[in-house]
């Protein structure tokens, strides 16, 4: 018996799994796309994002910055003209501090001051060395602060290459360091600057202040650090502590504010907490981290819906149609490394061109940005903090048919004076059936899916026969035989699944599935004489129900565990009159039957 006890623990239990269900990205808008004029990109792009949730993008291809507003409305660029007192060469990483100055990382020439290294008379010698560039939060240039002392001459003259210098003349540059390596590049709320330069030894972290003058310099490679670090890039918390996002080694690193190494956290794998290539990272004003990795998982659900001729969707199981998700996921960390919560964001895999979205950035409010590399278009995703999830699966299906038969004997050799015109039995039958499914399914996060579905029919059905005897001196000549049979049954089935995918590896797939249904057949036969003089009469009805219960378990690739149990019960009753009103016979019948099942099924 199912009490108000029962009930309040179901809704205990289901409002525990809905708070604890993983959150959700929504998609709230899009901007940009392929161009040279405003809110127009051309392909290698880089994202950054001001205190007031203003989006800046540097377009390396395009030589210029681009600043728009939260919901992606231009509102001025940074361009470079020939009396500009700076030069973009390949602008690259940004960052943007909290007066919302603006810092790009470039590369600047630097005449070396050094005569002796003037090898040709009247031939000037430069450094080639990276740099940031430093705007105003109206986009005036300000200054460009080298990341190292460029003025004296660093590396010998032999690696030096001819080039040109701003008057036109014969130059020496000599590049420092690989002029394609990748640079990371962050501020703090003091306004200071920190730049990750790959290319060095031990791979160092250079750290200035809001005016250029150099602060420390420090290797990533520390005692107790560990195996070589491949830094994706960085972040600074409130308290100064820089974050180091490790892609291969699938873990994030924290220093303190002086270049301490304090801690690690992360390791291999696609559960919570674990990392598969991490490559972005972002400190919220809340003092948490929001973690961004490869991490990708799929989710089908088949349709019951048969598939159309014309649809463009070629992902069918049978005839019924398949919907499947690409979840990509954010993890949250406290600073110290503790997970907290999974973030996903769901993306339709029949859409092709959100197959290939990829992340940009995460802006202070946990807004994520994907760039569709295609049409170079920015998607903006908003966390949301609905009780359903997106991925809440609704699908109805009704269908009603009628069915209509008609059914003419004539015997040719009775020879009587209807022949041809007048059939000697004739019957119609009439079947009239309607169906309704209803599932409702609800993905809670990426491995654990609900599925409640109901599945009625109910079909009517009437067969009316019409007898052309003669009366013949026999029992059935002195009884029309004509004849109405109705029959209406009903079939109820309500089911719940539940799935559990423990390994979304494609090689390692594993998962384990609950069910448990219950159905209700009623069905209701009545046959009746249409003579008045006919007093046959039958009356049949019968209810039966069964439900089942039972789980499959995955137990590696090769094999799985099934256990299943099934319980069938029922009654029914009967009654017949013959044809001069007298009862013929009665009946009652039960049944029960209790089945259950333990098999193994192997694939070899």
């Amino acid at each position: 018996m199912f009490n108000l006890k029962n009930l309040t623990l179901c809704l205990l239990f289901l409002l525990s799994v809905s708070v604890n269900a993983a959150q959700e990205f929504k998609f709230v808008g899009e901007f940009g796309e392929k161009g040279e004029g405003e809110a127009q990109f051309a392909k290698t792009l880089f994202m950054a994002f001001g205190p007031d949730g203003a989006i800046y993008v540097t377009d390396t291809d395009n030589f210029r910055i681009q600043k728009f507003n939260e919901t992606g409305g231009f509102v001025f660029d940074i361009q470079m003209e020939k009396e500009s007192e700076f030069r973009f060469i390949n602008p690259t990483a940004i960052a943007v501090g909290t007066d919302s100055s603006i810092y790009v990382m470039d590369w600047m020439f630097v005449q070396i001051s050094d005569p002796d290294v003037q090898t040709i008379s009247g031939t000037k010698v430069f450094n080639y060395g990276p740099c940031i560039h430093k705007f105003d939060a109206h986009g005036v240039f300000v200054a460009s602060y080298p990341i190292q002392d460029l003025s004296q001459r660093i590396k010998k003259l032999e690696t030096a290459v001819p080039g040109l210098d701003a008057d036109g003349n014969y130059a020496l540059i000599i590049p420092q360091g690989d002029t394609k390596r990748k640079f990371l590049l962050a501020t703090d709320i003091q306004g200071n600057l920190y730049v990750c330069d790959s290319d060095a030894p031990n791979k160092i972290i250079v750290k200035l202040d809001a005016t250029g003058k150099h602060i420390a310099r420090y290797p990533l490679a520390q005692p107790t650090v560990g195996h070589i670090v491949h830094p994706a890039d960085m972040t600074v918390d409130e308290a100064g502590n820089l974050y180091i996002v490790d892609e291969k080694g699938h873990r994030v690193l924290k220093y303190s504010a002086d270049g301490k190494f304090l801690s690690t956290f992360g390791e291999y794998g696609d559960a919570a907490g674990e990392f598969i290539a991490p490559f972005r990272i972002t400190a919220l004003p809340d003092g948490t981290l929001l973690v961004a990795d490869t991490a990708k998982y799929l989710k089908d659900f088949v349709s019951t819906l048969p598939k159309r001729l014309d649809d463009p969707i070629r992902r069918y199981s049978g005839d019924a149609k398949l919907f499947r998700y690409r979840l990509r996921r954010i993890q949250r960390f406290t600073t110290d490394g503790v997970y907290t919560q999974k973030l996903l964001i769901p993306f339709r895999r029949e859409v092709e061109t959100d197959v290939a979205l990829q992340l940009k950035g995460i802006d202070g409010s946990g807004n994520l940005y994907y760039l569709n590399p295609a049409k170079l278009q920015f998607r903006k995703y908003a966390p949301t903090t609905s009780l359903l999830s997106s991925m809440f699966q609704t699908e109805l299906k009704l269908r009603y048919t009628r069915d209509l038969h008609d059914v003419e004997i004539d015997n040719q050799d009775d020879l009587d004076a209807d022949l041809y015109t007048k059939s000697d039995f004739d019957e119609q039958i009439i079947r009239d059936a309607a169906h309704a499914n209803l599932i409702l399914s609800y993905d809670f996060n990426e491995a654990y899916r609900v599925v409640l579905s109901n599945r009625l029919t109910y079909v009517r059905m009437t067969d009316t026969s019409y007898y052309r005897a003669r009366d013949f001196e026999d029992f059935r000549g002195r009884f029309n035989q004509d004849d109405r049979a109705t029959e209406n049954s009903w079939d109820d089935r309500i089911q719940i699944d539940f799935t559990w995918i423990r390994d979304h590896r494609l090689y390692n797939y594993r998962e384990a599935r609950a069910f448990a249904y219950y159905s209700l057949i009623r069905v209701d036969f009545i046959n009746d004489a249409l003579d008045r003089f006919n007093f046959r009469f039958f009356d049949f009805n019968a209810n039966l129900s069964d439900w089942g219960a039972g789980v499959h378990y995955d137990l590696n690739r090769t094999f799985r565990l099934n256990f299943e149990i099934t319980h069938f019960f029922g009654e029914n009753r009967y009654t017949y009159i013959d044809e001069t009103n007298v009862l013929y016979a009665t009946g009652f019948q039960e049944g029960d039957l209790t089945r259950a099942v333990l098999f193994i099924n192997g694939i070899f």
